[in-house]
């Protein structure tokens, strides 16, 4: 999230003044004395932040809701302290519970921070110039908190986003009523799922048990919703924090990973009652504390590391829904004991699934009649083929990550080629056409000097796919055709504790000799003449809050996307961490979506890139009449 300027933060509009709010003085809410006449005795007694030190008073005038939000979990985070004192003990506690504050208590909001401004977590500062909102904005208030995982599953920076928001553009408050957030958590309540008045799927879907769909029937009650109805989601791994050299607080997780685990419901309830549910990793370590206290934790078996979850990307038809044994009998799908640390191996007996456990295939499924023959399965290479071939001739390694992250280690003979940073391979982001891929002299010297030959074999890796991605689809539309993507990446190549260096190879320049293929690429002209052609897709591969125009992106700030476009985000085809679902799992989500080979596929995206990556990830699939919107958003005057 772009940060506010300044004047923004606290400019108050000439519109506030119109609305209800607006009709009150500045003392009814923020005290004060607005008989003085001179700046210091005017704001004797002020309150920057009354919804936050008396909201009962302040709000409670008029908002008679207001007389509960304190003792709300979004004002008291009440549950969380509850899961760490649980793991300590009265000798370590006072302690623990100091680094809680310091660290992990800044998210915690007030009826401003829902309403009026960014939360405290954000940098705070005005949405819209003091003007009041009864439904929070998703964006700048809800996800301004919930960001890294609800936030990110829901818009598509991580998977396809969420069917409620792509398909009926339904927003947080459509699940989460304002009874529920302001409710008071009774003393005690054990989590979040224990809220009397927490959202629910059957708050909607009431016909799950007695409606049309038998999977719906033969689940109900036994099965989490979002087991059935998830994508894979971020899991995050040993938060530690401390302080730096100034005496900053700072967290840090040391690893994460996108993926599904199904377990044991360690927590059932009459109205969550499901055997089987979807869990999540969530970062404490046992290690968290010990800047503050070493051994924290000695009762950390307690509790699991592994915790009921309700990731945000839902969709009506998922891959392990998609057919029985996709799901029943799939050993990787399901908690397992060689999944987890040593040293939370006793805090997860409860929740990991035996081999016994996990429900047995089906006999009879209906085949779901994939045709992967045409995948180009060159185009990945694995972290074990590549570390045996590091010393091939004609073998070149880019690193499309930014310099910093080369230099603190790389892959051994990797050449470091950022995409988003290298001059010679796009336009300037301010020229007449910007961001567009450079002209073929250009393009072929950049590459050359990099040690870059047409025929070499091209490996590249980054940190995310879509980095490594987006370099490759510029290679191949420069005519080069032995060209793979790292499956995993560098983070792969670390977990495996391949051989990393630090040390920048010495190569020589090469002349690439050129072979543009032209035809991959569409200008806006052909778009907007095809608009209407059904043996065109044109699909948008953009973070939803984009294509559905709820926020802009720097230089191409204008809000909306392409008539008739498809929104499918680009983490659809890559995970976070730069691993790669199998192509029968991705050839069967883009044809749910509707994408399918036989068509003319357009990808587009803000600048270029990210449909780059994807025109690469289509190709590799099978897919053959792919085509870079090269002029993308940036450029779009329709």
């Amino acid at each position: 999230m772009a940060p506010l300027e300044p004047q923004e933060k606290v400019l108050v509009s000439e519109d506030f003044l119109e609305s209800t709010h607006g009709e009150l003085a500045c003392v009814d809410c923020h005290g004060g004395d607005d008989t003085a006449d001179d700046k210091e005795g005017a704001h004797e007694g002020f309150d920057p932040h009354p919804s936050i030190n008396n909201p009962q008073e302040t709000c409670g005038e008029c908002h008679e809701e207001a007389e509960t939000v304190p003792q709300s979990l979004h004002v008291t985070l009440s549950t969380f302290p509850g899961y760490l004192e649980k793991r300590a003990s009265e000798d370590t506690w006072e302690r623990v519970d100091h680094g809680r504050d310091r660290h992990c208590a800044s998210c915690h909001t007030s009826c401003g921070g829902c309403h009026v401004s960014r939360p405290k977590y954000s940098g705070k500062g005005f949405v819209n110039g003091h003007i009041f909102s009864a439904k929070p904005d998703p964006v700048n208030q809800c996800t301004a908190c919930h960001g890294s995982r609800v936030g990110n599953e829901f818009y598509g920076a991580r998977g396809q986003g969420d069917v409620h928001l792509r398909e009926y553009n339904m927003s947080c408050e459509a699940c989460h009523s304002a009874e529920e957030m302001h409710a008071a958590a009774p003393e005690g309540l054990e989590n979040r799922y224990h809220l009397e008045e927490a959202a629910n799927c059957k708050d909607c879907h009431k016909d799950l048990q007695y409606g049309s769909v038998r999977d719906h029937r033969i689940h109900n009650n036994k099965v989490q919703c979002q087991v059935c109805h998830s994508q894979t989601y971020v899991n995050c791994y040993s938060c530690h924090t401390g302080t730096d050299e100034a005496g900053i607080a700072y967290f840090i997780n040391n690893h994460e990973f996108e993926g599904m685990k199904i377990g044991f419901n360690p927590d059932r309830i009459p109205n969550n009652n499901y055997k089987y549910v979807i869990l999540r990793h969530v970062p404490v370590d046992h290690k968290l504390f010990d800047y503050y206290i070493e051994d924290g934790f000695p009762r950390f078996d307690v509790s699991p590391t592994w915790k009921r979850a309700s990731p945000h990307n839902i969709q009506r038809r998922t891959w392990q829904n998609a057919n029985c044994n996709n799901c029943h009998g799939q050993r990787d799908l399901f908690l397992d004991e060689s999944d987890l640390l040593d040293y939370e191996i006793k805090a997860n007996i409860g929740v990991t699934v035996a081999d016994d456990q996990i429900p047995p295939k089906r006999a009879r499924v209906m085949p779901l009649n994939i045709d992967s023959s045409k995948v180009e399965e060159s185009r990945v290479v694995t972290i074990e083929w590549l570390n045996e071939h590091l010393d091939d001739e004609n073998l070149v390694i880019l690193d499309a990550r930014k310099e910093s992250e080369y230099e603190h280690g790389h892959i051994p003979g990797a050449i470091n080629l950022d995409p988003n940073a290298t001059e010679g391979l796009r336009t300037d982001p301010y020229s007449e056409m910007p961001l567009t891929i450079e002209e073929d002299e250009t393009l072929a010297e950049t590459l050359g000097e990099y040690g870059i030959g047409i025929d070499d074999h091209i490996v590249v890796y980054a940190k995310r796919g879509m980095d490594a991605g987006f370099l490759l689809g510029i290679l191949e539309y420069a005519g080069a055709e032995n060209i793979s993507i790292l499956n995993g990446g560098i983070i792969a190549w670390e977990l495996a504790d391949y051989e990393v260096s630090d040390e920048e190879p010495d190569w020589e320049e090469k002349t690439f000799a050129i072979k543009s293929r032209k035809n991959l690429l569409v200008d806006t002209e052909y778009i907007e003449e095809n608009l209407d052609n059904p043996a065109i897709k044109i699909v948008d591969v953009r973070v939803m809050q984009q294509s559905k125009g709820l926020i802009g992106h720097g230089l191409a700030d204008r809000p909306g996307s392409i008539p008739g476009s498809v929104k499918f985000p680009l983490p659809g085809l890559f995970m976070d961490d730069s691993y790669l679902k199998s192509p029968e799992e991705l050839l069967w989500v883009l044809r749910e979506r509707n994408i399918r080979p036989n068509q003319t596929i357009v990808v587009s995206c803000n600048t270029g890139n990210w449909a780059a990556a994807a025109m690469f990830m289509l190709h590799y699939l099978g897919y053959q009449d792919v085509k870079l919107h090269d002029e993308s958003w940036i450029n779009w005057d329709g």
